[in-house]
C-alpha cells in the first residue's frame, strides 16, 4: 500500500511550533554526554556481512578538540575492495530479484531506527565533523527523508515497470527500468551521514548492490548507518563498507572492472576524474555526481536589508561555509550596498564561534589542517588585493580546547572575476560586490562554471519574474532569510546542480533521482508463451 502523502521529519521545527525547544536541547545534552562516553572504539570494515579487520588503522579526532579522539578504523586497501565488490556481485542476481515490498519494508524499517536515534546520531556530529545541534538534527531528518521518500516514489512507481502493450495483433510488449549491477558510493565529509545515506539507499533500492566509502574525516556515522542496515534485515553482501583514503580506497573502487556505476558527492576536480576514468576504462554505467558551487546572492534595492543580511549571514557561515550550497558572492546594488554592508558586517562579528555542542554555536570549526591552510591562504590574498571588513584570522579563546576555530570573514573590494569571487573555497568567506541593476547582477551571477544554488532579496515581483527567468541554477530562493543557499528539503527542494556543479541534471530527494540507478529495457514476445 502506497502512502498517500510524503511528509518530511522536521525535528526542530515541531518543536519550535510546539514550544518545546527546551526538552528539544536536554534530549541532545543527554545524548552529547553519552556518545562522548563511547568515543575511543576501534571500528573494522564491513564485508559481506561480516566484520574484517586490517593490519593499518587511522585515527578520527575532533576537529573542535584535538585531544579527543573519536574512533580507530580500519584502513582498508585494494584487497578489500576486491573482496567487497566480489561480496556485491555474489549478492546482485538475488537482491535484483527481491521484490519492491521487501526492498522498501528495509528501508522504511531502517528509517524507523534512524528516528529513534537521532539524537545520538546528531550528536556524533558534533564529535566527527563538528557540525553544531540544529544542523546536525537537520541532517539525520534529512536521512530519514531519503529513505521515506525514495521508498515512497518505488512503490508509486511499481519500480518504474511498464504496462503491457500490443501494438501489433499478437506482439507484447513491454518497457521498464533494471538495476546496473555494483555501484561505488563515495561519500563526503560535510554530510557524512544524509548524504552517505542518500546515494546508498538510492542505488539499492533501485536493486543495486554497493560499496561505500565514506569520508576518511566521518567514518563514525557511515559505521551507525550500516549497523541500522543489518538491524532492519539488509542481505549480507548487499551494501558494504570500506573505509580509508582516497588513493587506497577509492581509486580501486573506481577503476574496479566491476564497479558497474559510481555515486559520488565532493569536489569538481575528482568528481570529473571519476567520469573520466570510466570513459577510459569504457564503462558504460552512470557516474551520478554532485560537485560543488560558487553560490551568488543578490541584494536589490527593492530588497528588505535585514532579510538580506540574514539570510546572507546564516547562508555563508553555519558550519564554517563547509557546504557545496553555501553562499560565496553578494551582487548588491549599489545604492543599498554600503547599508547592506555595514549591517553585514556588524552581524557577522556577533556569531559565536564555537564547540559545536554548545547551543549558541553558529560558526564550527574547520574539519581538517588543510582547510586551515586554504582559509590562511585566501585571507592573505584578500587583504592584498581587497578590503576584509571583518574575519580573516584565527580564533583563540581561553574557554576553547585546541581546535581549528575561524573567523567568519566578509571581503569587499575584490574584482568580480579575482580568483576568490570565482573559486570554491569551503570556507566561512564571503565577497561583497556593488552592481548598477538587476541585469548586471544577474549576468555576473551567471558567469560561473558553477550553477547549484542562487538567492535573490528584492521585494518587486517583476524582478522576482526576471530573475527565475534568467538565473542559471538548479535550486534557486527568493527571500530566504533562514538561509540564502542552503538547507534544502528533501521532495519540497530537489538538491543538485547545472554546468560544473553535477553531472546528471536529475537531483537528489526529487522525482527523477531514482531512475537514474537504472536502465531501460524494452521486452516483446511474440505468441501466446511467455510474459514480456
Amino acid at each position: 500500500m502506497v502512502p498517500s502523502q510524503f511528509e518530511n521529519e522536521l525535528t526542530v521545527q515541531t518543536h519550535t511550533e510546539a514550544g518545546t525547544m527546551n526538552e528539544f536541547h536536554a534530549a541532545y545534552e543527554a545524548a552529547v554526554e553519552d556518545v562522548r562516553a563511547e568515543l575511543g572504539d576501534t571500528h573494522p570494515l564491513w564485508i559481506d556481512g561480516e566484520a574484517v579487520e586490517t593490519d593499518e588503522t587511522f585515527t578520527v579526532r575532533n576537529p573542535g578538540d584535538a585531544d579527543q579522539v573519536v574512533g580507530e578504523f580500519a584502513a582498508g586497501d585494494e584487497t578489500n575492495v576486491d573482496a567487497a565488490v566480489a561480496a556485491a556481485s555474489t549478492a546482485f542476481d538475488e537482491w535484483k530479484a527481491t521484490s519492491i515490498e521487501e526492498r522498501t519494508t528495509i528501508f522504511r524499517d531502517a528509517a524507523d531506527r534512524i528516528a529513534d536515534r537521532k539524537y545520538e546520531i546528531a550528536a556524533m556530529m558534533a564529535f566527527e565533523n563538528g557540525k553544531n545541534r540544529n544542523e546536525a538534527m537537520a541532517e539525520v531528518d534529512e536521512a530519514i527523508d531519503f529513505l521515506r521518500y525514495y521508498s515512497h516514489e518505488l512503490e508509486k512507481s511499481d519500480g518504474y515497470g511498464g504496462d503491457v502493450r500490443e501494438p501489433t495483433p499478437g506482439q507484447r510488449c513491454v518497457s521498464d527500468l533494471q538495476p546496473y549491477g555494483v555501484f561505488g558510493i563515495v561519500a563526503p565529509f560535510n554530510f557524512p551521514f544524509a548524504i552517505l545515506v542518500g546515494m546508498t539507499t538510492g542505488a539499492l533500492i533501485t536493486g543495486n548492490t554497493a560499496v561505500v566509502k565514506p569520508a576518511s574525516t566521518t567514518p563514525l556515522v557511515a559505521h551507525t548507518f550500516f549497523d541500522i542496515l543489518q538491524e532492519a534485515g539488509l542481505p549480507d553482501g548487499v551494501a558494504n563498507l570500506v573505509t580509508g583514503g582516497g588513493r587506497d580506497v577509492g581509486q580501486p573502487m573506481i577503476e574496479h572492472e566491476n564497479v558497474a556505476g559510481f555515486a559520488f558527492t565532493g569536489s569538481r576536480r575528482v568528481g570529473l576524474k571519476i567520469q573520466e576514468t570510466f570513459d577510459e576504462l569504457d564503462k558504460r554505467g552512470p557516474v551520478i555526481a554532485e560537485l560543488g558551487g560558487k553560490n551568488p546572492v543578490i541584494v536589490s534595492d527593492e530588497a528588505d536589508i535585514s532579510k538580506a543580511v540574514s539570510g546572507v549571514k546564516y547562508g555563508a557561515f553555519s558550519f564554517s561555509g563547509q557546504k557545496c550550497s553555501a553562499t560565496s558572492r553578494v551582487y548588491v546594488h549599489e545604492d543599498v550596498a554600503e547599508e547592506f554592508t555595514e549591517q553585514l558586517i556588524e552581524e557577522t562579528k556577533g556569531l559565536a564561534v564555537g564547540q559545536p555542542e554548545t547551543q549558541e554555536t553558529v560558526v564550527s570549526p574547520l574539519i581538517d589542517e588543510g582547510a586551515i591552510e586554504r582559509y590562511d591562504d585566501i585571507c592573505e590574498s584578500a587583504a592584498a588585493d581587497g578590503t576584509v571588513e571583518c574575519g580573516g584570522s584565527h580564533v583563540e579563546r581561553s574557554d576553547l580546547p585546541e581546535g581549528r576555530y575561524v573567523e567568519p570573514t566578509v571581503v569587499t573590494g575584490l574584482s568580480h572575476d579575482h580568483a576568490l569571487a570565482t573559486d570554491e573555497h569551503f570556507l566561512p568567506f564571503v565577497t561583497v560586490h556593488p552592481v548598477s541593476d538587476l541585469d548586471e547582477a544577474i549576468t555576473k551571477s551567471n558567469d560561473s562554471d558553477y550553477a547549484l544554488c542562487a538567492g535573490l532579496f528584492t521585494e518587486d515581483d517583476a524582478e522576482v519574474d526576471t530573475w527565475f527567468d534568467r538565473i542559471e541554477a538548479g535550486m534557486c530562493y527568493v527571500n530566504r532569510e533562514q538561509s540564502a543557499t542552503t538547507g534544502a528539503l528533501v521532495e519540497a527542494q530537489p538538491f543538485g546542480g547545472w554546468k560544473y556543479s553535477g553531472t546528471t541534471g536529475k537531483f537528489a530527494g526529487g522525482p527523477w533521482y531514482l531512475q537514474q540507478f537504472m536502465r531501460q529495457q524494452t521486452r516483446t514476445v511474440v505468441g501466446d508463451i511467455g510474459e514480456p
